[in-house]
């Protein structure tokens, strides 16, 4: 299934990746990303695979690669709350932080274990999860 770009400017970032087909054009050495302007690709390097990040808090050290994630960061600094939930009064400096909270509301558990029928709906949550079968295999290990 191919995706639209997105007008945000996620193309030259990386953050959008288009169909992976040779019609696409001009394709990324480093990942996935392709795209039919090599302009595009050559941004899409110096942004996510230089190491460069041109994007600065003036309140501390913290430097990313894009503008829409310095705004966020910023928004913990001045205290502003721009992502409100739908479901309850809950607001958040962060788009993905709010996704996350909003998975209380649904149930929906995205990330789900590989070996038992464990589902979370973080990561985080999933990653403590993997450690009960992390501590099997050690105290199994010992006994060989």
């Amino acid at each position: 299934m191919e995706r639209k770009a997105k007008t945000d400017g996620r193309k030259a970032t990386g953050e959008w990746q288009g169909p992976n087909s040779s019609s696409s054009g001009h394709k990324c050495p480093h990942c996935d990303y392709a795209t039919a302007s090599m302009n595009e690709v050559w941004k899409h390097i110096a942004l996510s695979h230089s190491g460069a990040k041109p994007y600065f808090c003036p309140y501390c050290l913290y430097r990313t690669t894009r503008n829409s994630l310095l705004k966020e960061h910023i928004n913990t600094h001045t205290g502003e709350r721009p992502f409100a939930c739908p479901h309850c009064p809950y607001s958040s400096s962060h788009r993905n932080i709010l996704k996350r909270h909003i998975r209380t509301h649904t149930g929906e558990k995205p990330y789900a274990c590989t070996q038992c029928p464990f589902q979370a709906a973080s990561k985080t949550n999933l990653n403590k999860h993997l450690t009960i079968h992390k501590r099997k295999e050690d105290a199994n290990q010992a006994y060989l």
